[in-house]
């Protein structure tokens, strides 16, 4: 059963801070998608002690959830957002952001939210 599309972010976010195991400053969902077609769902993490990414495995349910929030979040959205964002810090905050690339200059769309 999928949850209220409201309750998508804390999914996420619950399951980002599920999968990591060490101190962490902040992690990131990226949700790559062409044609309405899901390319790519990759997530990972920055630890507190340095500034490399640590990968986190992504699970299908996890990544249906995120199409679900993208879907709905572009509908009447003339842009053709080709890209998702979602990162949250250890304190909770999270933020969505849209990206499309137009000959490889990226624009980007920012629906922030704080818990």
């Amino acid at each position: 059963m999928q949850p209220d599309i409201k309750h998508i972010p804390q999914h996420l976010g619950q399951y980002l801070y599920q999968q990591i195991d060490a101190p962490w400053l902040k992690a990131q969902l990226i949700l790559d998608c062409e044609n309405n077609n899901v390319l790519e769902c990759k997530a990972y993490f920055i630890k507190a002690d340095d500034e490399t990414q640590h990968a986190i495995a992504v699970s299908e349910n996890i990544t249906a959830l995120f199409k679900t929030l993208f879907d709905h979040a572009i509908k009447n959205e003339v842009e053709d957002w080709q890209r998702a964002i979602f990162t949250i810090t250890r304190q909770g905050q999270f933020n969505l952001n849209f990206e499309r690339d137009i000959n490889d200059e990226e624009e980007v769309l920012t629906a922030g939210q704080s818990h």
